[in-house]
């Protein structure tokens, strides 16, 4: 509550009656701090991020599934027309960025922090004047975008790459999987928990599965496959609302043995990468046997299409401590 300005100021107690009244909602945006700053309150950057962190958990208890950006706002400059009013505050900031990024990261929502974009109007050193909510409109429109909406929905069918197309014209494998990280993937690191990086690659042999043919009339037929291995290096995190997406490379198909590469990405940074071996099972002796014409001939076109690119940094490891 605000010494000054009087009571029914605290969001921690309507918060849940604003978000639970909204309900469905896509994204929720918190953005605070700024009036924290206030000699009044006599609070300091770590506090106000701790008071920031309940607000995040309060919303998460309503709505645990709502994707949750948390913005450090720009700095405060004590000038202009409100410099008593926030005297102190230049000083009292230092280290608020950090602190509310460290919540973020703990929460596993996504952080921006709106000093790298805008900086206060000098009429008042708080606010922003016209141009500044207007250049942060638009960073807040490509950030919310790749939050919420850029990336296609995880139901949706990618458009099946020829496998006969030379690898000069492919630079790349195939995209078999983009999706965002929804908040039920976080764990108590505040990151994608491992299992589901398990679970996108899985959807993503599948995705090459379906491109070759095998789909659900073939598995009928008793055509399918056991994985055999698989092995996961993670290289870098993934956190909740990032652009997931993996490229897929077949090592050697076409046979009885299926060797996949698989290379996950978020924002082109390399985060993870999974290589999977699969046999080729017949479905009603339980035994390895070589897969339906179609499906051996579009892999193996495959594999000579991936052939000429550099093999994968990592391919063929093992799990090892050096000394």
């Amino acid at each position: 509550d605000d010494p000054v300005d009087g009571g029914a100021r605290n969001g921690a107690a309507v918060l849940p009656a604003v978000v639970l009244s909204h309900t469905p909602l896509d994204l929720v945006v918190i953005m605070l701090g700024t009036n924290d700053l206030k000699p009044r309150f006599a609070t300091s950057a770590f506090d106000i991020a701790k008071s920031v962190a309940r607000l995040v958990q309060i919303t998460r208890s309503c709505l645990p599934d709502v994707a949750m950006v948390l913005i450090a706002p720009a700095p405060v400059v004590e000038t202009g027309v409100l410099a008593d009013t926030f005297a102190g505050a230049e000083a009292r900031q230092i280290g608020l960025d950090a602190h509310l990024e460290a919540v973020a990261r703990q929460a596993g929502v996504r952080f921006l922090r709106a000093g790298d974009h805008v900086a206060v109007s000098a009429v008042d050193g708080v606010h922003l004047d016209a141009a500044g909510h207007l250049a942060f409109g638009g960073v807040m429109a490509t950030f919310v975008a790749e939050v919420v909406g850029a990336a296609p929905n995880p139901t949706d069918k990618l458009s099946a790459p020829d496998p006969n197309t030379p690898a000069p014209n492919t630079p790349e494998p195939p995209v078999t999987l983009e999706r965002l990280v929804p908040p039920g993937w976080v764990d108590y690191n505040g990151h994608m928990n491992e299992a589901h990086y398990l679970a996108v690659f899985s959807d993503a042999t599948d995705q090459m599965l379906d491109w070759a043919g095998m789909d659900t009339d073939c598995v009928a037929q008793g055509f399918s496959v056991f994985t055999v291995e698989t092995h996961i290096r993670h290289l870098g995190e993934v956190n909740i609302g990032g652009r997931v997406c993996v490229r897929t490379r077949v090592i050697d198909g076409g046979g009885k043995k299926l060797h996949l590469w698989h290379e996950l990405c978020v924002g082109g940074q390399l985060c993870a990468t999974g290589e999977q071996l699969l046999l080729h099972m017949d479905l009603t002796t339980r035994k390895s046997a070589p897969p339906r014409a179609d499906v051996a001939a579009w892999l193996a076109a495959a594999k000579a299409a991936h052939a000429p690119l550099p093999l994968p940094e990592g391919l063929g490891r093992y799990v090892a401590q050096q000394n």
